[in-house]
């Protein structure tokens, strides 16, 4: 992991419910506000966004290096950019210490994140100084709690122990068992939040999996079965 913090945000002209934004705009919007933001939050980061990469031959390969290895992923969530949800889903899914921010005027969030906590920054005058403040918060919190889970995904992996399969090696039956019950517990918005719920003991845990797992008997096939030949 390097000293370093990612910044996804969309780079070309937007244009969004009639309004454009163009590159230009975003780019100021980069450099003045976000990138000096963090700088003065945090000194010692290194601040990049993917247009920023020198090579350009291979930029998706170093933006999944900088998704891999970059300390602090912050990513601006103020447009429906695809690749910026891509870059994200991308991040959330190895990685915690990913913060989302947003432009307060912003169109309404895409309901698959809705959940998730974000940083509202502006762009009037103090903006920048405000996006600061919040972003010491954050990342105190991350250097007291520098693995814990940020995002859902992340706290099912925890929960389940479960590992993703590297690519060309050969799962085991125990890591397909966690695989079945993840794509399971996706399916069921529901089940996670009741596992999760304070207070509830292991064996309150599982009793809830099974009755819901009862419901499915299809579903129960594929997790229990593997068990049982194990």
């Amino acid at each position: 992991m390097t000293n370093s913090c990612f910044v996804v945000m969309p780079i070309g002209t937007q244009i969004y419910n009639g309004v454009t934004v163009s590159e230009n705009e975003l780019r100021k919007r980069y450099d003045y506000i976000i990138k000096q933001a963090i700088q003065a939050a945090d000194p010692t980061l290194e601040v990049i966004r993917a247009d920023e990469e020198l090579n350009p031959g291979s930029m998706s390969n170093d933006i999944f290096m900088k998704l891999m290895h970059s300390k602090y992923v912050i990513a601006d969530i103020t447009y429906p950019n695809p690749n910026v949800f891509y870059e994200l889903g991308i991040r959330h899914a190895i990685s915690p210490r990913t913060i989302l921010i947003r432009e307060q005027n912003a169109p309404s969030i895409p309901f698959d994140i809705s959940h998730l906590r974000y940083i509202e920054y502006s762009l009037e005058a103090g903006g920048m100084e405000d996006l600061k403040t919040k972003l010491i918060s954050r990342f105190g919190f991350y250097q007291r709690n520098p693995n814990k889970p940020d995002n859902q995904f992340l706290e099912l992996c925890a929960f389940t122990n479960y590992v993703p399969t590297l690519f060309g090696q050969k799962a085991d039956p125990q890591q397909e068992v966690m695989k079945n019950f993840l794509n399971f517990c996706c399916t069921q918005p529901t089940l996670l939040q009741q596992m999760l719920r304070p207070g509830l003991t292991s064996e309150d845990q599982e009793r809830i999996i099974m009755q819901e797992l009862a419901k499915h008997p299809e579903e129960m096939a594929k997790i229990i079965l593997p068990l049982m030949r194990t």
